[in-house]
C-alpha cells in the first residue's frame, strides 16, 4: 500500500518534469537505485512503431537493516504505458489502497510489459520488444514492487517508427518537421547576414565595430540553427546526433555571449566597452 502511494507520487512528479525526448538511442547506467519507479523515455508512436529495451550487467541487493528477507525478480521489470491511460492506473492504485490490497503496476491490464528481471539470463542480460498497436505518446518505465531493493544495470532504450517497410524513423511523430524548420530558419538568418554585410560594405564610411559584432551574432545564430537541423536529421535516421549536438551548444554559447554584448552596448549608448570598439576618439 505504501509502495503504491510512492509510485503514484513519483510518477506524477516525473511526468511534469519529463521533457519531450528526441527519440535518440540511449544507454542509461543505473547504480544501486531503490526507487519504486524510474522513467527512461517518452516517445510519440505511429501504429506499428517499435519499442526495444535491453539491459546488461544486471544485479540487485538488499541494503543492511532492510526487513525484506528475499528478493523476487518477478516483481521488478520494464513496461510501456500510454500517456492517455495513466489515470486508469491511478484509479487502480487508489482502489487497492482503499481496500487494503497490494498494487503492483507491472500487473495492471493497462500497461504493456516488456520483460521482468526474472527473465534476465545468467550473463546478466535481458531484452524486451513491444509493437505499438495505436498512435499515442508512450513512456518506458522500470518498476520495482519491493521496497528497498537496490538495482544496478545498464539500460539501452531504442524507440522508432517504421517507414517504407524496413526504414526506421527515430524522431517522435510530433517532432518530424524539426529538420526542415531548423534548415529554413538557418537559411533565413544567413540571408539576413548577407544583407547586413552588404549594407555594412556600402556604408563602410560610417560603420562601427559594433556593426561587426552584430554581424557575428547573426553568423553564430545561423550556424546554431544549421547544427540543430543536422542534429535532428541524423537523429531521425540513425538515432544518434553524431556530434552535431556538441557543435549546437558551442555555437549557442558564443551566440549568447554576443547577444548579451550587443544588448549592453546598445542599452548603455556604447559607453561600456566603447574605448575598445571605437577607433575614433570620443566626441
Amino acid at each position: 500500500m505504501a509502495a503504491s502511494s510512492v509510485f503514484l507520487a513519483v510518477l506524477l512528479v516525473a511526468l511534469q518534469l519529463l521533457h519531450v525526448a528526441h527519440g535518440e538511442i540511449k544507454t542509461t547506467p543505473i547504480a544501486s537505485d531503490s526507487r519504486p519507479v524510474i522513467l527512461f523515455e517518452e516517445f510519440g508512436f505511429k501504429p506499428g512503431g517499435v519499442a526495444e529495451v535491453s539491459v546488461s550487467d544486471v544485479s540487485w541487493s538488499v541494503p543492511e537493516g532492510s526487513q525484506l528477507q528475499a528478493v523476487d525478480p518477478g516483481l521488478m521489470g520494464f513496461m510501456l504505458i500510454s500517456n492517455t491511460l495513466f489515470f486508469k492506473i491511478t484509479n487502480e492504485s487508489e482502489y487497492a489502497e482503499e481496500t487494503g490490497a497490494a498494487f503492483c503496476p507491472l500487473t495492471s491490464e493497462y500497461v504493456m510489459p516488456l520483460f521482468r528481471l526474472k527473465d534476465v539470463g545468467p550473463d546478466g542480460k535481458g531484452k524486451g520488444t513491444v509493437i505499438i498497436p495505436a498512435a499515442d505518446q508512450y513512456t518506458v518505465l522500470f518498476s520495482s514492487c519491493q521496497d528497498g531493493v537496490e538495482v544496478t544495470m545498464d539500460v539501452r532504450t531504442e524507440m522508432y517508427n517504421l517507414v517504407g517497410g524496413n526504414g526506421r524513423d527515430y524522431l517522435p511523430v510530433g517532432l518530424l518537421p524539426l529538420p526542415g524548420i531548423f534548415a529554413v530558419a538557418s537559411a533565413v538568418y544567413f540571408a539576413f547576414l548577407a544583407g547586413w554585410l552588404f549594407v555594412c560594405v556600402r556604408q563602410r564610411a560610417t560603420a562601427e565595430r559594433i556593426h561587426a559584432v552584430m554581424g557575428a551574432l547573426l553568423l553564430f545564430k545561423a550556424l546554431k540553427l544549421a547544427c540543430a537541423a543536422e542534429d535532428s536529421w541524423y537523429v531521425e535516421r540513425t538515432g544518434t546526433a553524431h556530434g552535431w549536438d556538441v557543435a549546437f551548444y558551442v555555437f549557442g554559447f558564443f551566440k549568447g555571449i554576443l547577444l548579451f554584448t550587443v544588448i549592453v552596448l546598445i542599452g548603455t549608448g556604447w559607453s561600456f566597452l566603447k574605448p575598445y570598439l571605437q577607433v575614433r576618439a570620443r566626441m
